[in-house]
């Protein structure tokens, strides 16, 4: 089963009701509480998979386990409020068990003290499995009320992503890049996000995801594509393997399926786009097409040409380790 349709199933499963505004879905489930709503994210990291002990510090590992949760709630236009945090050590660490997860919260702590939020609980355990980690947030609208939803995408909107993408690997920037709160924020002050989230999983895959939700079509264009100077590296290491790409098609690629780039993935009206486009706000976007009423995800060449755009990226319940 592809992880849309294990999603799918559980949003059946466990529709939104009573208190829940949104649930199974989104970014993060969206709570009504008196007076504004509160939003819920969480992910789990896992040794082998999302970061490797191996090579990394702990206090990375612990930094991008809350990280990750940050972008979600930039996403949805919210600052946090309060972290949860579940972790299970391995016996056989070659850290000493006390030093273990006080590395972890190291590098927890240095972006609750950036972005004033507290860890308010959680959960410690030791088993012989890999190390694992999982972190709650909740948060809170920047402007009371007003959450970004994948599903407010309309025809005709600007696509706009709010950095180049690809290659985050390489450098372990998957582990360092800075959460877009301060985007979101400055975007929800704005009033022009129609639909957000974030690119996690690879532009393509994720582009897919926000039309489905929004029940609508997308087309980009090739060449506003902001590749990272990362993809552009790796694409070139590569150049002596077997296939015939050139490293520039190599990049491209890169920025359309690598995944774990965290930039924001939003669309605003064409009024909109066109009243922020000279100031700072404006700046730290890129246009890169529209969204179309039409379903499915098209990309457009420099010739003019128009091919589909597969939702290729990072699927989490794949068995593919290619």
């Amino acid at each position: 089963m592809h992880e849309r349709d294990f999603i799918h199933s559980l949003a059946r499963r466990y529709p939104a009701s009573n208190s829940v505004r949104v649930g199974i879905g989104d970014d993060g489930a969206v709570l009504d509480v008196p007076g504004n709503q509160q939003v819920v994210v969480t992910d789990m990291l896992l040794d082998g998979v999302h970061f490797d002990l191996r090579q990394h510090a702990l206090s990375l590992v612990g930094r991008k386990s809350v990280a990750v949760n940050l972008s979600d709630l930039a996403a949805m236009g919210c600052r946090p409020t309060a972290a949860f945090v579940s972790i299970a050590i391995p016996k056989q660490s070659s850290a000493p068990a006390i030093k273990f997860p006080e590395q972890i919260y190291d590098g927890i702590d240095e972006l609750a003290r950036q972005f004033d939020f507290v860890v308010a609980g959680g959960d410690t355990n030791v088993w012989t499995g890999p190390f694992a980690i999982n972190v709650c947030l909740t948060g809170v609208p920047y402007v009371a009320s007003q959450v970004f939803l994948r599903s407010s995408a309309r025809p005709d909107d600007v696509i706009c992503v709010s950095g180049p993408l690809g290659g985050s690997l390489l450098s372990d920037r998957h582990l360092t890049f800075t959460p877009r709160l301060d985007l979101a924020r400055d975007l929800a002050g704005a009033g022009c996000v129609n639909s957000a989230m974030d690119i996690s999983d690879g532009l393509a895959i994720d582009l897919h995801r926000l039309c489905e939700a929004s029940q609508v079509g997308a087309q980009l264009e090739l060449d506003c594509i902001p590749i990272h100077s990362d993809a552009l590296e790796q694409a070139r290491s590569r150049q002596g393997d077997r296939t015939e790409l050139s490293a520039d098609t190599r990049a491209q690629t890169a920025a359309f399926q690598d995944g774990e780039d965290f930039e924001l993935l939003v669309t605003m009206p064409q009024s909109s786009w066109r009243d922020i486009q000279s100031s700072s706000l404006g700046q730290q976007l890129i246009r890169i097409g529209t969204v179309q009423a039409e379903l499915g995800c098209r990309l457009v060449l420099p010739n003019g040409d128009i091919r589909n755009l597969p939702p290729l990226g990072w699927e989490h319940t794949s068995r593919n380790e290619d």
